[in-house]
């Protein structure tokens, strides 16, 4: 049994555990831009990992959204339960659960220095499109995953018409 796996998985729309997994976000430790909280609550999936007490220790979400491809994102483990698997696992439950939903395309953006999640994605069996300067002006590099759960899909138009007119890092 890994270390992951003595954590509980579950889907929610307990608005108490939607909070307490909001409130994990707003405190997270790398001054990401703040969350958008009515966003979060409208997120097609949201995935918490609660320890054996009850204590809500990590969460994610499959963002608001409609039609096939979806953006995976909110993935934040508490400090204190990092390095054991956690976020891992729940990457592997959002995707599960995107297909579930019939979902055909996922996509996620990781500023660059950020290490750890590029390597959750990448061992996932995501795979890494292109970096982008950050829309929001900071100066930030953001990489972009995408993971097709489909065979039938265009990834390069699909991810080409997220981004837009983004500035591509060359």
């Amino acid at each position: 049994m890994s270390l992951a796996d003595q954590y509980t998985y579950i889907e929610t729309q307990d608005l108490d555990l939607i909070r307490q997994a909001a409130a994990l976000i707003d405190n997270r430790d790398d001054n990401a831009h703040p969350l958008d909280h009515q966003g979060y609550c409208l997120s097609r999936a949201v995935i918490v990992a609660l320890a054996p007490s009850g204590q809500l220790v990590g969460c994610a979400a499959i963002k608001q959204g409609e039609g096939d491809v979806a953006e995976m994102g909110y993935l934040v483990v508490h400090p204190d339960f990092r390095r054991q698997g956690i976020a891992q696992r729940l990457t592997q439950e959002r995707v599960s659960r995107a297909k579930a939903l019939g979902i055909k395309l996922l996509w996620a953006t990781v500023r660059d220095e950020n290490l750890a999640s590029k390597a959750n994605l990448n061992k996932a069996g995501w795979q890494f499109w292109h970096s982008f300067y950050s829309a929001r002006g900071t100066g930030n590099i953001i990489d972009w995953f995408y993971l097709p759960l489909h065979d039938d899909v265009n990834v390069d138009a699909l991810m080409q018409s997220l981004v837009g007119d983004r500035l591509i890092v060359s």
